[in-house]
């Protein structure tokens, strides 16, 4: 058992290292622009290790995307789990939900960047939703948190609003998702884009989504 075990663990680090190496690429040069050789190399590894753990680029670039989403939400969503946010009304739960959102926007501009280059990616290599089960399972982490502070707002009376729980879920999640990514990846492009700062539009935003939840 020791040695399998052992050839087990050797293995796990062996993948993450790849990983790292892809996602720091990915974030630096973009998806379409690293190839394997180029990870390889940044890994310390030859080819061929990077198609013994991963078939395809697409592959390697979806668990890229699902360390990622990981890393961040083990990061930010423990605050969700504390007794004090526990005790908020929805509306207040919602509030902080958006917080984080903000805190994500200031603090991780490479995974905004890199949602944004994965995005495309998918779409120009034509990826099936079946390939991608495993990464939407991993961003779907954060749909209980909101569908259960938009529950309890309306149980309390903090929220209301006459679609299901599930289409305002999507609706705010895509729209501060986009934003974020968009802010992030060219939101500096005309003079005019420097007149308001890009972490106060994600703010206002989320101030304008949950007051329109609000009563």
């Amino acid at each position: 058992m020791e040695p399998t075990s052992k050839w087990q663990q050797n293995a796990a680090l062996r993948s993450a290292k790849i990983l790292a190496a892809a996602l720091k690429l990915f974030c630096e040069k973009g998806i379409e622009d690293t190839s394997v050789e180029d990870v390889a190399k940044e890994a310390g590894v030859g080819p061929a290790t990077i198609y013994r753990y991963f078939e395809t680029k697409a592959e390697l670039a979806i668990q890229s995307g699902i360390a990622y989403w990981q890393k961040v939400s083990g990061r930010y969503l423990g605050a969700l789990e504390a007794a004090e946010y526990r005790e908020g009304s929805g509306k207040e739960q919602l509030e902080q939900i958006f917080a984080i959102f903000l805190s994500i926007f200031t603090e991780e501009f490479d995974f905004l960047k890199f949602l944004q280059e994965f995005d495309v990616f998918v779409q120009n290599d034509q990826i099936s939703q079946q390939r991608l089960a495993e990464y939407e399972h991993t961003i779907l982490d954060l749909k209980s948190y909101v569908t259960d502070a938009l529950e309890k707002g309306l149980a309390d009376g903090s929220l209301q609003f006459t679609y299901s729980v599930d289409e305002i879920y999507f609706s705010v999640t895509h729209t501060m998702l986009s934003l974020m990514q968009k802010l992030a990846s060219n939101g500096k492009v005309l003079s005019s884009d420097e007149h308001i700062d890009l972490a106060l539009q994600v703010k206002i935003a989320g101030e304008l989504l949950v007051k329109g939840l609000s009563v």
